[in-house]
């Protein structure tokens, strides 16, 4: 008689035990322990190197705006004026990326004022000094003194109390200096031109400013002397031998310093 065949033995099942599992879990629990606080502050750097960035870059912004419009944003026109430049809203000009609002302020020690602080706060709950907290040079001044991922004092602002009682908060405080005085002195340097019609037919000039905006031809008669004060470098002189201003005869660009230029009828000569 034939035997039926056996199936073969079933193989054991490999499986964690219970005490296994408890250990893979500890281990894990002790990872995420250590890797997770170090993964949140390598965002929150990360964050903070991202918004001074940016504050680099509206600092320039300024800048490029005071030489377009020979005036500096305001802490009230701010927004607007640096998300024109930059193609922005003014909310995201206003606000970081953290949905927190910076702060402009203007140096009052003297008019047009010199420097400008733009601020911004990475840190939830941490507000900043607005344009009515800062209204003293000696204020303004502490504040640009202030050190990198420092703290300023209370002479700035008493606000600053609640910043130092939260240590390492000065990690998340970002401090834009912007230094507008070399614009002043050279890019918009006044500077003084002298036209003398010296001959028997009527001329005339015309300005256009740096930002490209011409200005209408105006009239020199015989034997008048024009002074153009006012005028920033890089703002260009056409000077025509007509009246209507349809000749021209002589273009200059404004430097540094004043310079004359006589008619005698037919040219115009720099002297």
């Amino acid at each position: 008689m034939t035997r039926p065949a056996q199936p073969p033995p079933a193989r054991a099942t490999a499986a964690f035990t219970l005490i296994e599992m408890i250990g893979v879990l500890a281990i894990m629990a002790i990872l995420a322990g250590v890797l997770v606080p170090n993964v949140l502050r390598s965002m929150d750097r990360a964050a903070v190197r991202a918004e001074a960035e940016t504050l680099a870059a509206l600092g320039e912004q300024t800048k490029l705006y005071l030489r377009i419009n020979r005036v500096a944003p305001t802490a009230a026109n701010w927004p607007t004026a640096l998300g024109a430049l930059a193609d922005l809203a003014p909310v995201d000009i206003a606000t970081n990326k953290r949905a927190l609002a910076r702060s402009f302020l203007v140096d009052p020690a003297a008019t047009p004022a010199p420097r400008v602080l733009i601020l911004s706060s990475m840190r939830a709950g941490m507000t900043l000094p607005g344009a009515a907290n800062i209204t003293t040079a000696a204020q303004f001044q502490s504040l640009w003194q202030t050190a990198d991922k420092a703290v300023p004092t209370t002479a700035s602002w008493s606000g600053w109390s609640a910043w130092s009682a939260v240590t390492g908060s000065g990690e998340y405080l970002l401090i834009e200096r912007v230094n507008l005085a070399p614009i002043y002195a050279t890019d918009l340097a006044n500077v003084t031109l002298t036209l003398n019609h010296r001959g028997p037919a009527t001329a005339s000039y015309n300005l256009v400013q740096p930002n490209g905006v011409a200005g209408a031809a105006v009239p020199v008669v015989a034997g008048a002397n024009v002074v153009l004060t006012g005028l920033a470098p890089r703002t260009r002189l056409n000077l025509y031998r007509t009246a209507a201003g349809g000749t021209l005869n002589y273009t200059y660009i404004v430097g540094a310093a004043g310079r004359t230029f006589d008619f005698d009828g037919t040219n115009w000569i720099p002297q």
